[in-house]
């Protein structure tokens, strides 16, 4: 009733557990319960697939067991099945039962044969402008572009880190596509700041297409500010308040808004901000709590309607102090 190849075998990734289709692999399923259930479903797969049923009959495929062979630890497995048919001929019915076995080899697909091997197609440098990572910011980095590129893996097979090498200046991230690699880019531009420049080096030539193979390094400056950032520039304080490849930036004594390149930021001074009492509002001054020292205020109207010993947040300049306007 049933003529089943005897060359019939599932491919398995041993180590991402895709499925060899014969002309690509194929991603595991995301909604897998465990590896045995998973080596089931793609073994029936591939015996109805390839299962030729005689006409007119009907057959049942039960799974059984997922069961090890000798000759290395998990190199291969055979998944058994019971196979009944039923086929009605003169109007006699006959059944019949079959019990089948398919292999399923483990082996490598080409992501994860590149992966153990070092492969890398592009090389994601992150660099500060100031010069040098702190270590708290390297591992804040390294979290964020782990974490990024882990959720790529679910479009890009080849989005993985083959490597991470920490160097004096900043961290080279070693990744198995260039694609990824300006994903990443753009991701780190987008959630801290900065620059991305692109550079490109030949490193041969492909033996099946005869084309030229070129290596990709994407450097990212990344700058020392963030969000709510106070700076002096050009002698007036400014509110960082938004980040990408140029910086967006609130002048605190008028409330206008600009929008700078990062190299032009590079020797800028961060203000700390710091708690003061209002002492008087017409002319604006305030005490520092740090020194007790009396200040005069920019009059920016962020004291308007504030009574006199309400604590408020300043930066200090030469020419006097700024209060910060409150949070909403």
């Amino acid at each position: 009733m049933i003529r089943v190849p005897e060359d019939l075998e599932v491919r398995v990734c041993a180590q991402c557990l895709s499925r060899h289709t014969g002309l690509r692999w194929e991603h595991p399923p995301g909604d897998a319960e465990d590896v045995e259930s998973l080596l089931i479903e793609y073994a029936l797969r591939a015996l109805e697939d390839e299962m030729r049923v005689l006409q007119g009959a009907r057959v049942d495929v039960r799974p059984l067991e997922v069961k090890g062979e000798p000759g290395g630890p998990g190199s291969r497995v055979q998944v058994a099945f019971l196979v009944e048919g039923e086929w009605e001929v003169e109007g006699e019915r006959l059944r019949r039962e079959y019990h089948l076995k398919v292999p399923v080899t483990f082996t490598l697909c080409h992501r994860c044969m590149k992966y153990r091997s070092g492969f890398y197609e592009a090389i994601l440098q992150v660099r500060s402008f100031r010069g040098g990572l702190t270590e708290s910011e390297r591992k804040e980095l390294e979290e964020f572009v782990t974490r990024s590129a882990e959720s790529l893996l679910k479009r890009d097979p080849m989005a993985f880190i083959s490597d991470v090498k920490h160097r004096d200046e900043g961290i080279d991230f070693y990744l198995g596509s260039t694609s990824a690699a300006r994903k990443l880019a753009r991701r780190l531009v987008d959630r801290f700041g900065g620059t991305v420049r692109e550079s490109h080096e030949l490193v041969g030539v492909d033996k099946d297409t005869g084309k030229r193979r070129y290596r990709t390094s994407i450097s990212v400056r990344l700058p020392h500010l963030r969000p709510g950032d106070v700076i002096e520039l050009e002698g007036a304080p400014y509110e960082v308040t938004g980040v990408g490849e140029r910086c967006t930036l609130r002048r605190l004594t008028d409330g206008t808004r600009v929008r700078r390149d990062w190299e032009e930021l590079a020797e800028a001074r961060r203000l700390k901000p710091e708690p003061a009492i209002v002492v008087n509002t017409d002319p604006p001054q305030v005490v520092l709590e740090r020194t007790g020292e009396t200040l005069d205020c920019f009059d920016t109207g962020a004291l308007d309607g504030l009574e006199i010993g309400r604590r408020v947040t300043v930066v200090v300049l030469d020419e006097g102090a700024v209060v910060l306007p409150e949070e909403d």
